[in-house]
């Protein structure tokens, strides 16, 4: 049980204008009945930019915005039942209610006075709640949802508000009867998920668009089964009493008298978009018993329930996953509608720890080190040293490890990275630059080199004449080619662009050249590799991957895609193996810096001053690095 409360770095608004930076603040202590929540994804709301540049006039700055919030609990209170440590969980757009009014007992918390809002609201011990673009919450565990095993917490994040806002109205007028037609006005982050819902209900979907370009999508990928131009008024006309529900999406104002027209007798619309009015004649409605409805979001029954729902009929949001660096841009393109269909914040994974300098001062027990000497600091600054993996160096794996930034140090403050001037780290996790080794060449080393140095050890794949599979040319995976050379493997790079084929042969040095869509040259590569090092984070498949595997291979995830998807017999004939990879231990780092020193392996880098970091992290974004960006600290931070 915690006895004060627990310092969280989020990102937050300072004032209307809505731009987020980065904030520190304290969460309130864990109490009996909570649930304190590791964030790793938090979804992007149109409300999150709503309230963070005050357009309901409430706002409460800082600000830390979100509401669809994924992640691990990491701690519970004496009364909690229903979770454990370990258990995936989201958080939705309420964290707190009085519990005893009629709508908390009928599980319709939205609507009790007492409500407290996931951010921007008043707190229990009377502190501003904030919100899910942070490291980690704490919240009352009736307002905890338990994310089934297997489903994405990526894919889980934006259920919590888009998912469960069309479920519960879907719900509450019955639209789960298969057979029943629904319209859908509108396709973005709640059209397409009513669509999804729809098409599991068994109901015949029509779609409306303004956009004759998303008719392909509507029907191809989403699965609706008419598309109608809203401004193409035969094809409104031809709607006409077809259509038992709606619901309507859209925010741009629009007529409301030519869809109430589509609906049967005792149709209903449902409105979950919010135009800036809604006009329509009385007659509409009243020709044919029809019923317009408003609904902002469900209870906690309802999005246990939809979780549920969701995984068991494997609906999943079309998402963008972004890093937290790209909020301010994600906002302006989510403004101008330029998503499909959700972004999705990766808050793990967002910020860097590659850092390399010079000692300036040792403790009275440091022996090796002495001031002067080049250095470097990877993901760690500290762990127990004493448990089983820290006694085979595998520190990573320590349940007390210590991050380089964003975790609590052993004094009791947060860890702050390398885009700073300095850093106090303990000796095990300090390691030696060889003399000679530029710094600057040295730090991606300490992430990304590692990264893949680390299993392709592990997997004795430092035997000359064994055959390496290189998945996606970036970062990682221009490391994993240079070291595959290095140990005198024969290497095959797998990629999407064939622009990349005379740099990975004739610059980085690899063998083969393969275009993963091309099914012919794919094709040509069956059961040729010992081992593949899968560095892509975009969706792909695995078994075309998995069949170029001799009996026996291994491939090794290091990228993080949404899912991973394969069929059984893809491993079981061939004795073939999947396995992961986050970073390797303090002796397989130091043994790694050394042999690029010995073998004058080198990263491909652009050396940056501190002040373009902002427009590094949109290139890195867009994947315009070759290969990894280098922050100058010593000569930029004056």
């Amino acid at each position: 049980m915690s006895c004060s409360g627990k310092e969280c770095l989020g990102w937050a608004a300072r004032d209307s204008s809505g731009h987020l930076s980065p904030y520190q603040f304290s969460r309130r202590a864990v109490g009996s009945d909570d649930v304190w929540v590791k964030i790793t994804h938090c979804g992007v709301c149109y409300g999150d930019v709503v309230f963070t540049r005050n357009e309901v006039g409430n706002a409460k700055y800082p600000m830390v915005p979100g509401h669809e919030i994924a992640g691990v609990v990491k701690e519970i209170g004496s009364n909690v039942l229903g979770f454990k440590v370990g258990d995936y969980v989201g958080i939705g757009t309420t964290v707190k209610s009085c519990q005893e009014c009629e709508w908390c007992d009928i599980s319709q918390e939205f609507h009790c006075a007492k409500r407290v809002g996931t951010f921007n609201a008043v707190d229990v011990d009377g502190t501003i709640t904030q919100g899910g673009y942070s490291g980690h919450y704490v919240v009352h565990q009736r307002f905890c949802f338990k994310i089934p095993d297997g489903y994405p917490l990526a894919s889980a994040a934006p259920l919590l508000c888009a998912g469960v806002t069309v479920y519960s109205p879907m719900m509450r007028h019955k639209m789960n009867q298969p057979g029943k037609s629904l319209g859908v006005i509108g396709v973005g982050g709640l059209g397409h998920m009513a669509i999804k819902f729809g098409k599991a209900f068994g109901l015949s979907i029509t779609v409306f668009s303004t956009n004759e370009s998303k008719k392909d999508e509507a029907l191809n990928k989403l699965g609706a089964d008419k598309f109608v131009v809203s401004s193409n008024a035969q094809q409104m006309a031809a709607q006409a009493n077809s259509l038992d529900f709606i619901i309507d999406t859209a925010s741009g104002d629009h007529p409301f008298d030519p869809y109430i027209s589509f609906l049967k007798t005792n149709g209903v619309l449902v409105l979950v978009g919010v135009p800036s009015e809604v006009k329509f004649s009385p007659l509409s409605l009243v020709r044919g018993n029809k019923t317009i409805t408003g609904s902002v979001t469900g209870g906690d029954k309802e999005r246990q329930e939809m979780l549920n729902f969701c995984a068991a009929h494997k609906i999943y949001p079309e998402i963008e996953v972004i890093p937290i660096e790209y909020i301010n841009e994600a906002f302006e393109r989510l403004i101008k509608r330029d998503v499909k269909y959700r972004f999705v914040i990766d808050i793990e994974n967002s910020l860097k720890h590659e850092i390399t300098g010079v000692v300036k001062e040792v403790g009275s027990n440091v022996h090796g080190f002495k001031v002067g000497d080049h250095v470097g600091i990877g993901t760690m600054a500290n762990s127990c040293q004493e448990c089983e993996w820290c006694d085979i160096s595998q520190e990573v794996h320590c349940t007390k490890r210590v991050w380089t930034f964003n975790s609590v140090d052993v004094d009791g403050t947060i860890t702050q990275g390398g885009y700073s001037s300095h850093y106090v780290i303990h000796q095990r996790f300090c390691y030696k630059i060889p003399d000679g080794y530029p710094l600057a060449s040295a730090a991606p080393l300490l992430c990304a080199g590692i990264t893949v140095y680390s299993p392709m050890m592990r997997h004795k794949m430092n035997q000359p004449g064994k055959s390496l599979g290189v998945i996606g040319v970036g970062g990682l995976g221009h490391m994993a080619i240079k070291f595959g050379k290095a140990f005198g493997l024969s290497v095959t790079v797998f990629s999407t662009s064939e622009s990349k084929k005379d740099e990975a042969l004739n610059k980085l040095g690899a063998d083969k050249f393969v275009v993963s869509s091309n099914e012919q040259q794919m094709a040509a590569q069956a059961n040729s590799l010992d081992l593949i090092i899968d560095t892509a984070s975009g969706d792909h498949p695995f078994d075309p991957y998995i069949s170029l595997l001799k009996p026996n291979g291994v491939l090794v995830l290091v990228g993080v895609p949404s899912e991973v998807k394969f069929s059984p017999m893809s491993l079981i004939m061939g004795n073939k193996t999947i396995t992961g990879n986050v970073t390797g231990g303090n002796k397989v780092w130091q043994e790694m810096l050394n042999f690029c020193a010995a073998h004058k392996i080198y990263p491909d880098i652009e050396v940056i001053p501190v002040e373009y970091i902002n427009e590094a992290l949109e290139r890195l974004i867009k994947r315009d690095v070759k290969y990894q960006f280098v922050i100058d600290i010593e000569n930029s931070l004056k």
